[in-house]
């Protein structure tokens, strides 16, 4: 038998039995949403609270043998092969596989980045993109012999377990970074050790609010530096991707550009949970930095290390303490420099200190490593999808021919 490309619909057949919310099965069934579904890898988490709310509308019944498609935003690539029977939100749409396709197979092709694109070729609404189903299930797809289906479904689902530990591996040494603070120095606030507590206006040299120019996309001079904004600031350092570009000149330059040790703070945004989110600046480069941020450039006579100080405030009850300082204009949080200065921290002793920065530093070091190789694993991943469905198309037009 030669393999052929067939319509999506062929494969698949869209299930929306609906479940009305005073149905007896509603309140007995796990409820899943959107959020529930992680991008790429369809992983299901129903700790996640789901903004469907406790099922006051109208869902969709599945169980283990149906694949999940989220229609909403197709661009998050979220597909779902639950082991579980519920209810789903509208949003996500139970294909239940034909008799001769596995549903693995049917739940990679959906992952696939061509699928993506084949969808987002055809959505509706702007703000919140939908596919469109009746679109995609006229989607040309390969349809392997079910033995064949079942081999590349192998391959993908060992090359995604080696994925999966790589990102299991990366988060555990991204939780080792705050349980190593605590354990060295307790948590600041209550200051278990009787460290000598002072506040931040005692050790910074200078605080300084961020330009309020207008940034480009590109360099517009030689002379363009990259601004650094509230997504590039991440807890323990600071992430180089989606940068803006502006021209400073003279004393502005000067006044603006970034040292080795500053420490930039996140002053300004709609969410509170960003407010005094820190980053520490250790880069052999210039760089300046927007508006929504405070840099705090520490004296060299006083006895801390800003890495530090950056830990420090990103432990909860520090977070607590930022949080109660802020304030509200037009829907936006804000701490102005002022009250950020009075933020007490404790000082243990600089060798203490020093200690504990080349630990993190060594261990920020691996998880940047381990970072790069799930990149290059989900690029891979992603690679080895395309090509093997494409190997399996091309067969087909060979034996079809």
């Amino acid at each position: 038998m030669s393999p052929r490309i067939v319509p999506l619909a062929e494969l698949c057949d869209l299930d929306r039995r609906g479940l009305r919310p005073d149905d007896p099965d509603a309140a007995r069934l796990p409820l899943l949403g959107v959020e529930n579904v992680a991008s790429g890898t369809g992983a299901v988490n129903l700790d996640t609270r789901s903004r469907v709310g406790e099922g006051k509308s109208t869902s969709f019944r599945f169980d283990d043998r149906h694949v999940l498609y989220a229609k909403l935003r197709p661009y998050l690539n979220k597909v779902a092969t639950p082991e579980f029977a519920g209810r789903c939100s509208t949003e996500l749409v139970p294909l239940l596989p034909r008799p001769g396709v596995d549903r693995g197979f049917l739940a990679y092709l959906l992952r696939r980045r061509e699928t993506v694109a084949f969808a987002m070729s055809s959505v509706t609404g702007s703000r919140m993109p939908r596919a469109d189903m009746k679109a995609l299930m006229s989607m040309p797809a390969p349809l392997p012999p079910l033995d064949e289906q079942r081999r590349i479904v192998d391959i993908l689902n060992r090359a995604a377990r080696i994925q999966a530990l790589r990102r299991r591996a990366a988060d555990r040494l991204r939780e080792f970074v705050p349980a190593l603070f605590v354990r060295m120095f307790g948590d600041p606030v209550e200051n278990p050790m009787g460290w000598e507590v002072r506040p931040l206006a005692d050790l910074v040299q200078e605080f300084r609010y961020g330009t309020s120019r207008k940034c480009f996309d590109r360099p517009d001079s030689e002379d363009a530096l990259p601004v650094l904004r509230i997504p590039n600031v991440l807890h323990g350092g600071v992430n180089w991707t989606n940068l803006k570009f502006i021209t400073l000149l003279g004393d502005e330059r000067e006044k603006l550009k970034l040292a080795r040790g500053d420490i930039l703070f996140v002053r300004t945004n709609g969410n509170p949970e960003y407010i005094g989110r820190c980053a520490v600046f250790s880069e052999y480069r210039d760089a300046a930095y927007a508006s929504y941020l405070i840099r705090a450039r520490f004296r060299r006579s006083e006895p801390v290390y800003p890495e530090y100080v950056s830990a420090a405030l990103a432990l909860p009850t520090m977070r607590q303490i930022l949080l109660r300082l802020t304030r509200t204009t037009a829907g936006n949080y804000n701490i102005s420099i002022d009250l950020l200065g009075r933020v007490r921290i404790p000082l243990p002793p600089l060798t203490l200190q020093h200690r504990y920065t080349e630990t993190v530093k060594a261990a920020r070091a691996v998880v940047r490593l381990g970072e790069s190789r799930t990149r290059v694993a989900a690029a891979l991943m992603a690679s080895l999808v395309s090509e093997l469905f494409q190997t399996s198309s091309s067969e087909r037009g060979t034996h079809s021919a």
